[in-house]
This record gives C-alpha cells, structure tokens and sequence, in this order.
C-alpha cells in the first residue's frame, strides 16, 4: 500500500465471547473500537515495512499468542522495499505466554450506555440537559482520567472528560451524588453533564433526578458538550456519533467505546458516520438513545429509544 493510505481489517473466525483484542502496528498507527473484531490501519508518511500484530487473550491465567503480517508501504517516489523473509511459527506449550488476568485498569471496561441527544423544550434550552451516560460492566473500577469524547469530527471539537467540581466547585449538585473523581466503580455509572447543566431556567431546569453515587463528569473547556456551536444533534439530517476514546484533541490512540457505528480514524477531524445503517438513532424529543446490552456491539438492534432519558440507570 502507498503511504499515508488506510486499509480496514478483520478477524475471521470464532473468537472467544470474553476475550480480549488488541491490535498494534511498529510503524503507522492503527485504531480499533470494542470488542476490537475491526480495525483501521493507517500507513506511515515514509516507505516502511510495518508490521502489524492482534493478540486475542482470555481466561485466567489467560493465553496470549499474537498475530502478525508484514505490510509494505511503498511511495510513488521510492522503489518498492523488499521484505525480510518471515516464517510465522506456531508457538509448542513451552513457548505460550501466560500473562496475568486482564483488569479494568489494563483495558477499559467502559461502555457509551446512553446519549440525550434530544431533550424536552425548545432548540436554544436543551444544551443545558444533553447527557452521556458512561457504564462500567467489569468487576474492577476503571479511572478515565484522560479520557475524550468527540461528536462528528468534521465539525465537533472533543471535550476532555473531568470531574464535575473541578468547573463547577460553588455549583454542587445534590443527592449524594460523586463529583470529585472519574473513577468509574465496578457495574456503576457516570454521567456526563453539560457544563452550563445548572444554569437551565424554569420550566427545563435540572430535569433528571440521578441516583446516589453515580460519578458526574463534565467538559474541561467547552460551554456545551459535542459541538461548541449545536452541541449534540440527535435528530434529523447530520446526527451526531460519538467515540470515547484516549488521546488528545487531534489524535486518537485507542477506541473505548462508539454511539453510531461511526467511521474511525486516528485523528479526530476524520471521525464520520459510515451511513451504512439507521444508527445514530433519529431521536423525537424528550427521548435518548440508549443501549440495550453493554457487552453488545454498537449496532442498531443494540439501542433503543427511551423517553425522558434515565441517567446514570439502566437495567444490567
């Protein structure tokens, strides 16, 4: 392949339901969203011969036996590189590598549970109510410190996930509610509100009664979340997806979770929509989209729409 192209892949095969795919590549990057059975390699700016590995590991204590292949990346200006000769050798028992179970730390857990994309009342008040709620399935807490959540990259601009009181320090919210951490518990929820959530006026003010100790997160910088300008579009032509991910507000190291089967790539501005399918959900007011399974793919019988949302609950 030329450089600087991309080249989707896939796994073909039966794939243990627990187990877990990483994808890596020595040269390019490479991106992947859960459960990690796709991945997008993007070829490098100079000819390189990449290699590119996926190990599928699972059980305790799991086994882990990488994947590789050689890519060529060539340039219209350079001669072609000629490989080096590899034999890929199917490791005997002796040679397997048994590494340590799999927490919550070591690869996240964290699903896009549900997205208020469209709340009750008119257009200029429901930036102050949009949410994303975030559910941890694992048995560990996860912490997302880092962490980004972006809408279309075209137009969005990602917002840094943080704790709610780091912007909002005189804006408590009530109900014994996590405000000050982005630690994730294990089978619990965060949700994320809009910075400027408390400053809705009657009748659309602070709608949601979210239950006790679920984690409250927010934007770093931006006033509303997903677009600075429309915030979340949840309805009609343009809708947004989103990806969680880490990184940075350019670049995209590794996928955690996906709303709308989007089109990835490593850098956020190439973030599209595939219009392959009728996700991301065109949403009536007053109603959020919301997934149905947190193990599931991002996929359109994986979400259904709910009215009036349910922040920071779901029945798992």
């Amino acid at each position: 392949m030329l450089t600087n192209e991309q080249m989707p892949l896939a796994l073909d095969g039966l794939v243990p339901p627990n187990a877990v795919i990483s994808w890596e590549a020595n040269a390019g990057s490479i991106v992947s969203a859960p459960p990690g059975l796709n991945a997008l390699f993007v070829a490098p700016s100079q000819p390189a011969i990449a290699i590119i590995s996926v190990s599928i590991s699972s059980g305790t204590p799991s086994v882990q036996i990488p994947i590789t292949r050689e890519c060529i990346v060539t340039s219209l200006n350079y001669p072609v590189i000629e490989p080096t000769v590899v034999t890929e050798i199917i490791p005997s028992a002796p040679q397997v590598q048994v590494v340590a179970p799999v927490t919550g730390a070591q690869t996240p857990t964290v699903v896009i549970s549900e997205v208020m994309a469209n709340p009750c009342g008119p257009l200029e008040v429901r930036k102050w109510n949009e949410y994303v709620e975030l559910y941890n399935y694992g048995d560990q807490p996860v912490d997302i410190n880092g962490c980004w959540l972006a809408d279309l990259g075209e137009a969005g601009t990602p917002d840094q996930l943080i704790p709610w009181s780091v912007r909002n320090q005189y804006n408590p919210l009530a109900g014994n509610l996590i405000l000050d951490s982005t630690v994730i518990p294990a089978r619990g929820f965060a949700v994320v509100l809009s910075p400027i959530y408390t400053e809705g006026v009657f009748p659309h003010a602070m709608p949601y009664q979210i239950p006790a100790s679920t984690v409250i997160l927010t934007a770093a910088e931006s006033r509303t979340l997903g677009d600075d300008f429309f915030s979340l579009i949840g309805e009609g032509q343009g809708r947004d997806v989103l990806i969680l991910y880490k990184g940075g507000a350019r670049v995209i190291q590794e996928v955690i979770s996906t709303y709308g089967t989007p089109k990835l790539d490593s850098y956020v501005t190439g973030v599209r929509d595939d219009y392959l399918d009728n996700l991301p959900l065109d949403l009536h007011e007053c109603t959020s989209a919301e997934r149905i399974s947190p193990t599931g793919l991002d996929i359109f019988e994986n979400w259904r729409e709910i009215t009036n949302g349910s922040p920071g609950e779901a029945p798992y």
